[in-house]
């Protein structure tokens, strides 16, 4: 799928997000499949018909939009996703978390769909970690946050939750995941704030990542399930006490 996020000034992944889609100058143009990112200043390409250097684009992200804008997207077939992510990285890690088919599956390091996580443990518990450095909120950070909730998920909803800490060599920072790290058994992580660096590392361990505004961490599975649950059979929001 391709993504279209309207920028201040291009710094890949990094760029700041224009909220008001037509004040942008620059638009970024992100490929889900290919990972690839490219560039468009305004003042050198116009949306018209007869652009035919215009990469094409499936859905735009951005915080803001008018009745016209929303309009001219649809009728070009142009998805509009609303987000009030500060960066590009963040905007995407947004909308492919809650799009599942936005992404083709793949092998762990390409990443994999909350969806397709769900469909492939059924004989297990799914995993997610939720980054909590004070062990009562979502935090941010969470290359350096050296504590994590990690709840257990069956097909009936949350079974559990144990409070996982790393030493400072295991901080995400630091280490890739592996087989001997303590997050190396997740499937998705939540959080509260992600970097470019971050939401490239856990991609490579094949975690799916999650950036939520929600502060309690219970609250941000029980969203996360809810957001999954009408496309996954037999998932619940969770109302299973947690252990």
């Amino acid at each position: 799928m391709k993504l279209c996020v309207p920028v201040r000034v291009p710094n890949g992944l990094e760029s700041c997000v224009e909220p008001y889609l037509p004040d942008a100058e620059h638009l970024l143009f992100f490929d889900t499949g290919t990972r690839e990112i490219r560039h468009v200043a305004l003042r050198e390409w116009r949306w018209t018909d007869d652009a035919p250097e215009a990469p094409p684009f499936d859905v735009v992200l951005c915080e803001s939009f008018d009745e016209a804008t929303r309009k001219a997207l649809a009728e070009k077939g142009v998805r509009a996703f609303g987000t009030n992510a500060r960066t590009a990285a963040r905007a995407i890690a947004e909308f492919e978390a809650i799009n599942p088919g936005s992404e083709p599956s793949g092998n762990c390091g390409q990443g994999r769909s909350i969806g397709a996580i769900f469909r492939k443990t059924q004989a297990d518990a799914l995993r997610i970690a939720v980054s909590s450095q004070d062990r009562r909120t979502v935090t941010g950070h969470a290359l350096r946050c050296r504590r994590f909730w990690v709840y257990e998920i069956r097909r009936n909803g949350i079974d559990g939750r144990t409070l996982r800490e790393l030493t400072p060599e295991q901080t995400l920072h630091v280490t890739e995941l592996g087989e001997n790290h303590p997050l190396d058994d997740v499937h998705v992580m939540i959080t509260s704030g992600m970097s470019p660096f971050l939401y490239q590392r856990l991609r490579r361990g094949g975690i799916k990542p999650y950036v939520t505004e929600e502060s309690d961490p219970d609250g941000a599975v029980r969203m996360l399930l809810e957001k999954v649950a009408g496309t996954v059979a037999g998932v619940s929001g969770g109302n299973r006490p947690l252990k």
